[in-house]
């Protein structure tokens, strides 16, 4: 299999000089106003291949739409394999008629089964621990259920009440059994409650609340208002939650700026897009700022105001970018971060600088050919305590599609890395790369049967000191969706 994925890696290189062309007319990377990276890749790595119903069933006055998907998983390298079997079952209904208003009824689950057992390896070189090893009880088929809702439209007068396992969708995502309602003021002010118990998969959530409530304001035409407080008991922690937020479009642009508060200790977030039409141009910029030291003890499992387990310093950080399509099939994109701290900081917490490039190639030499090159800085202030470290990450990725009706794709990408190691012992460095080629197919021969298979080949130089057995992996993936 190696020798007929390597074929791709011969792509990977083409077309790179047509960065010095020029020139800005209508281009295909500027689809729908807004300048969005085709990562095809992503979708042929995630579990994206389920199919929606739309077709449905009559039954009783409503439609039932029901969609059962298998999914087998093959995972392997010389030096251990993992075999998992996931069954994914999703049905909804039409809105039928209640009283005055309506109700819709809708589910999600997913049952899974790691059938060979690899879970007990307690090896730290051991690849394919995953979700289904983190789950609170093993051989048990892992249920989870993401979504079983009742949605009441009108029963009550302006009111939309969601009862049963509910996903929330206001200002703050949280997944808890218990209900939300939202109360229509006017035609432009909506006020919500919700309660009800949190969710986990990997916890027990034994006597944990939560409960929470806001309102959002349509200020202007342009303007929208939300604010929003949650009450939170968690693992025998008490912490308030709070969040403002305004959004305001401007011509050929938006702007939002959002104040998070959990306990006494805040977050700023600022977020800017502007679009230049008669350029192609898309300008970008972001803040985020924490304004005081956050403890270990302000969390909610995992603390929503940071991106560490530990303390955390107050800190500032700034983001620029720029997108420009040109010749109709090209798009270049440059981002400069920076991270300011201004407090103490640790190997989890430190001031840095951050830049980045892209250049994409959609549609050559064919209509479903994309190539994508990139290239990342982070230059890592020295503290106190730690030297500086600097890492550079450069890559290539071509993805081709490769017929119109039964829909095949394959591609390739390269990543390497230049990196400090041991940055407080020496001034060593270290190169390494990581290679992966996958091709896949999707065939639906009915409206209501479909298939879907993927092979993908990683191979890397992580492991040169410890064992070549970890440097080579495959993984195979087969799915089969019934639609009604």
């Amino acid at each position: 299999m190696r020798n007929v994925l390597a074929r791709y890696a011969l792509v990977m290189w083409l077309l790179c000089g047509l960065l010095l062309f020029g020139g800005a007319v209508e281009s295909r990377a500027f689809e729908s106003g807004g300048y969005v990276t085709p990562e095809s890749v992503s979708q042929q790595v995630s579990p994206g291949q389920l199919q929606e119903s739309y077709a449905g069933v009559g039954l009783g006055g409503t439609k039932v739409y029901a969609t059962l998907t298998s999914r087998y998983r093959l995972r392997v390298n010389d030096y251990a394999s993992d075999q998992d079997f996931y069954q994914y079952l999703r049905i909804r209904t039409d809105a039928m008629k209640l009283g005055q208003g309506t109700v819709r009824l809708s589910t999600y689950a997913r049952f899974a089964q790691d059938l060979d057992g690899d879970y007990r390896k307690s090896d730290n070189y051991y690849f394919f621990r995953d979700a289904l090893d983190a789950q609170l009880r093993h051989d048990d088929w892992a249920p989870r259920l993401y979504l079983g809702t009742a949605t009441l439209d009108g029963v009550i007068k302006n009111t939309t009440l969601n009862l049963g396992r509910v996903n929330l969708a206001h200002q703050n995502a949280f997944l808890l059994d218990g209900g939300d309602a939202t109360v229509k003021l006017g035609d432009a002010v909506s006020a919500y409650v919700y309660g009800g118990k949190p969710v986990s998969f990997y916890y027990h959530t034994g006597g944990d609340t939560l409960v929470g409530g806001g309102v959002t304001v349509k200020a202007a035409r342009h303007t929208s208002l939300g604010a929003e407080y949650v009450r939170l008991h968690v693992k025998g922690d008490n912490n308030d939650y709070t969040k403002l937020r305004i959004d305001q479009g401007i011509p050929n642009g938006t702007i939002a700026l959002a104040y998070t508060m959990l306990d006494d200790a805040g977050t700023v977030n600022a977020d800017v897009a502007y679009e230049i039409a008669a350029t192609n141009t898309i300008l970008t910029a972001k803040y985020e700022g924490l304004l005081k030291d956050v403890g270990n003890l302000n969390n909610y499992v995992v603390n929503p105001l940071t991106n560490t387990l530990l303390d955390e310093s107050r800190y500032n950080k700034y983001e620029a970018g720029v997108y420009q399509a040109f010749l109709k099939y090209f798009a270049v994109g440059a981002t400069y971060a920076q991270r300011i701290v201004s407090g103490s900081q640790n190997l989890d917490n430190r001031s840095y600088a951050r830049v980045g490039g892209k250049f994409d190639i959609i549609g050559l030499p064919s209509d479903n050919t994309y190539i994508s090159l990139s290239a990342d800085y982070w230059g890592v202030k020295a503290t106190a305590t730690t030297a500086k470290n600097a890492s550079v990450q450069y890559g290539a990725q071509v993805n081709q599609k490769i017929t119109p009706k039964v829909d095949v794709w394959g591609g390739t990408s390269y990543n390497r890395y230049d990196y400090d190691i041991n940055p407080n012992l020496s001034g060593e460095r270290r190169m390494s790369w990581a290679r992966s080629y996958y091709v896949g197919a999707q065939y639906q021969p009915t409206r209501h049967i479909s298939f879907m298979a993927d092979l993908s080949l990683e191979h890397g130089s992580f492991y040169n000191d410890i064992s070549n057995s970890l440097n080579t992996n495959y993984k195979s993936e087969i799915w089969a969706n019934l639609i009604f």
